[in-house]
């Protein structure tokens, strides 16, 4: 999938931040979209609520700490920088939305519009955005037919995600109902957590690739689109309960990690290990509270 999304980007002239923020952020959400349409569908929309926000804590925290970890990852884009920004503008506007307790049809349209306005900004972005990335070996001016196969090959990435990311989660949610959990909770830790997998292989092989900038650009584009896609067409079915541990545990959370990964990003030009530690354990913190409230 890392190596589809990168000769995709090359063929077409553009960075790999911009077709990780798009293309390859959406296709790694597709695991909560699914559970989202369906859960919301089947009239449990805490489990949908908890998982797009649970994702998204475990995006930074887990998935990025362990990326991290692995490989510094360098910084050097100002439209990454300016996207980590909208990072903090996603999860404020689920806060003032879900004030009255629930996101409602009315606020799944300010998302829906807010997705559309984000692609439509990154798109126009990529026209200005030269490529950072090096150029693979091999032909680098790729014709039609290459570009079809670097599609073909990113979308099967991207199913093959999506597949093992069903199966972990149905399992997963087996057992957190079998041990009688609240429904929120599931969402935020298992169901989270297992459908954050696509988010971590992408990142592994990115870091192991030296892709900082595909890296990057999934983890903020999936976050993105979890908050203003995914919620917009959840609530656009139904709407969606906020439930008040959001504002007592998950938003705090959030806030302090997407303060940190904003203050180290335009303060250094890389993320090292000592990014990767405060990222961990300010997740697993996060994790053993709700263990101990849940």
């Amino acid at each position: 999938m890392v190596d589809g999304a990168s000769r995709l980007a090359v063929s077409l002239g553009i960075s790999t931040f911009v077709i990780g923020l798009t293309v390859v952020a959406i296709g790694t959400s597709a695991p909560e979209a699914a559970l989202a349409m369906i859960s919301t569908l089947e009239g449990e929309s805490s489990i949908a609520f908890g998982n797009i926000v649970g994702s998204n804590i475990a995006n930074i925290g887990l998935v990025l700490g362990i990326a991290c970890f692995i490989c510094p990852l360098m910084v050097r884009m100002k439209l990454l920088k300016r996207e980590a920004l909208l990072l903090m503008i996603s999860i404020m506007a689920i806060a003032i939305l879900g004030l009255d307790g629930h996101i409602a049809r009315d606020d799944a349209l300010i998302f829906l519009m807010a997705a559309v306005a984000f692609n439509i900004y990154i798109l126009y972005s990529a026209r200005t955005t030269r490529p950072l990335q090096k150029k693979p070996s091999g032909d680098i001016n790729a014709g039609y037919g290459r570009r079809w196969r670097h599609i073909a090959l990113l979308s099967l990435g991207i199913l093959l995600l999506v597949t093992g990311s069903q199966l972990v989660l149905t399992g997963a949610v087996g057992i957190a109902t079998a041990l009688n959990v609240d429904q929120f909770f599931i969402g935020l830790t298992v169901v989270a957590i297992g459908t954050s997998i696509p988010e971590l292989a992408v990142s592994i092989s990115s870091a192991c690739k030296l892709e900082s900038s595909l890296l990057l650009g999934t983890l903020l584009g999936s976050n993105i689109s979890n908050t203003f896609l995914v919620l917009g067409m959840a609530s656009a079915i139904a709407p969606i309960g906020v439930p008040i541990e959001f504002y007592s545990i998950t938003l705090p959370f959030t806030l302090v990690l997407y303060g940190t990964l904003i203050a180290f990003m335009y303060r250094k030009s890389r993320l090292g290990r000592k990014t990767s530690l405060i990222l961990l354990v300010t997740y697993a913190l996060y994790i053993i509270l709700l263990m101990m409230l849940g």
